[in-house]
């Protein structure tokens, strides 16, 4: 029996070492404008549940300014998780820059990068509508940095504000290179084996399988919605390198009460 039990914990210790346990995230998009409530009910949600982090897909203000800062700090101010952000093209109005928004986070860039237990996420500056050479490079070493199998990495994962041009969704307000640009996206994500591209600006909600890579948008934290959408946000549950999405609807203030 004690030869069993001292096998089990060793098969313990390799599953904990190798962060092979389920866990989750939240990810959210496009909290600007918000006159319903909804950014304040999805911050709840996520700290009073076992999600770990909530991740925001950009468009946190309507634009640069003191006013619309202060709004966005005062609602995340008790908010007690990892706010993980991606710059939207919002953040850019009334002369915000990349520079400034990666100051106001704290973040080496307005493209970076953190580890979770065993994923790996790539946050990507795509918030001018366009995919520069530059930035797809950036993106390349560093998920060629965090490869799958190296430091107990399964699972990668890359977010952007304006969702990728696929089969199925054609963002607005992009360069004309953009559908050029996605395809070289789509070709690095393959090569190194992204697992989800996470992203939001479109107000919807909305999930595509692009050749394999889960595309999913998160755009409806509070911003005006499009026709027939609903606010909420995605729980995103990942397990030994597989990635499960679920919507989670939230109701207008109004509506509740």
């Amino acid at each position: 029996m004690r030869t069993k039990h001292i096998a089990g914990l060793a098969l313990l210790g390799l599953l904990w070492a190798s962060h092979a346990f389920a866990w989750s995230f939240a990810v959210c998009g496009d909290s600007r404008d918000d006159r319903d409530g909804i950014f304040p009910q999805i911050l709840s949600a996520v700290d009073n549940s076992d999600m770990e982090f909530l991740l925001h897909t950009g468009d946190m203000v309507n634009r640069e300014s003191p006013g619309e800062w202060e709004l966005y700090r005062e609602a995340t101010a008790r908010f007690r998780k990892p706010l993980r952000v991606v710059i939207g093209n919002h953040e850019l109005y009334g002369g915000g820059t990349p520079g400034k928004f990666a100051e106001r986070f704290g973040l080496p860039g307005a493209s970076w990068s953190f580890t979770h237990k065993d994923a790996h996420f790539a946050m990507v500056d795509n918030a001018k509508g366009t995919f520069p050479d530059n930035t797809l490079a950036w993106l390349d070493r560093d998920l060629a940095a965090h490869p799958k199998g190296k430091d107990g990495i399964t699972t990668l994962i890359v977010a952007m504000h304006v969702p990728p041009s696929t089969e199925g969704m054609r963002p607005h307000g992009t360069r004309n290179d953009y559908q050029e640009q996605s395809a070289k996206l789509l070709a690095i994500l393959k090569r190194h084996g992204v697992d989800a591209v996470l992203s939001g600006h479109e107000h919807m909600q909305y999930i595509e399988n692009w050749d394999g890579v889960l595309m999913l948008i998160s755009g409806g934290a509070g911003a005006p919605l499009a026709p027939f959408q609903t606010y909420g946000y995605y729980r995103i549950d990942v397990e030994n390198g597989k990635v499960r999405e679920s919507f989670r609807r939230i109701l207008p203030v109004k509506k509740i009460r």
